[in-house]
C-alpha cells in the first residue's frame, strides 16, 4: 500500500499474531493457501520465515506474471506443489531476481532470506539508501493525486475521462488499463 505520500506501507490482511520472532514460533492456519509457507501447510510450527516466504511469492508474482509452483484448480495439488516441488523460477529473469527468489522460497526456514542474512545487503536492493528510505527522507517515485485522496475518484463526472491514480507507476499490467 501506498500512504499519502507515495511511502510504502507494507500490510498484512492475514492473521495478526503478537511476539512472533525469527525464533518464537506459532501452529495455525490462517491465510491465502497459495502464499502459505510449507510449514504452514505441513502444520508445523513456524516463525517469521513465513513472512518471507510470502514475500518470494509476490516477488514473483510481480517480477514474472506467474505463481512460482505448478498448480491445478484443486486446493491439494496447491499444496503438493507447495510443499514437495522446487520454486519455477523462469530463466528470462534478471540474474539477481533468480538469486532473490531462490533464498527467499527456500524450503528450510532457517535457511530462508530474512531470517538468515539480512535482506538488505541482496545484490537486488543495492542501489536503495535503506536509512534514508526508512526515515522518510528518499523522494517517493510516485505520489497519489489528491483527488484520489480525497475519494473524489468514486464519482468521476460523466463528461470526462478518469485518469487512472497509477498511470505514473513503474509496473502497470494491462488489466489496471481503462
Amino acid at each position: 500500500m501506498l500512504d499519502a505520500d507515495g511511502h510504502i506501507r507494507i500490510i498484512d490482511l492475514g492473521l495478526a499474531q503478537d511476539g512472533v520472532t525469527a525464533s518464537n514460533k506459532i501452529r495455525g492456519v490462517t491465510g491465502t493457501l497459495y502464499y502459505m509457507a510449507p510449514e504452514i501447510l505441513l502444520r508445523k510450527s513456524y516463525s517469521t520465515a513465513v513472512d518471507w516466504w510470502s514475500l518470494g511469492i509476490v516477488v514473483s508474482r510481480m517480477a514474472s506474471g506467474h505463481h512460482p509452483f505448478s498448480y491445478g484448480p484443486f486446493r491439494k495439488t496447491a499444496r503438493t506443489a507447495i510443499t514437495t516441488h522446487e520454486p519455477n523460477i523462469p530463466s528470462w529473469l534478471h540474474a539477481d531476481v533468480k538469486h532473490l527468489l531462490a533464498k527467499l522460497l527456500c524450503k528450510k526456514p532457517k535457511k530462508r532470506l530474512g531470517v538468515r542474512g539480512d535482506i538488505r545487503v541482496h545484490p537486488l536492493f543495492s542501489t536503495i539508501g535503506w536509512e534514508e528510505l526508512e526515515e522518510r527522507r528518499a523522494r517517493p517515485p510516485f505520489t497519489p493525486f489528491q483527488r484520489v485522496l480525497e475519494k473524489q475518484h468514486l464519482s468521476w463526472p460523466k463528461d470526462k475521462r478518469a485518469h487512472h491514480p497509477v498511470a505514473e507507476f513503474s509496473y502497470m499490467s494491462p488489466s489496471w488499463a481503462r
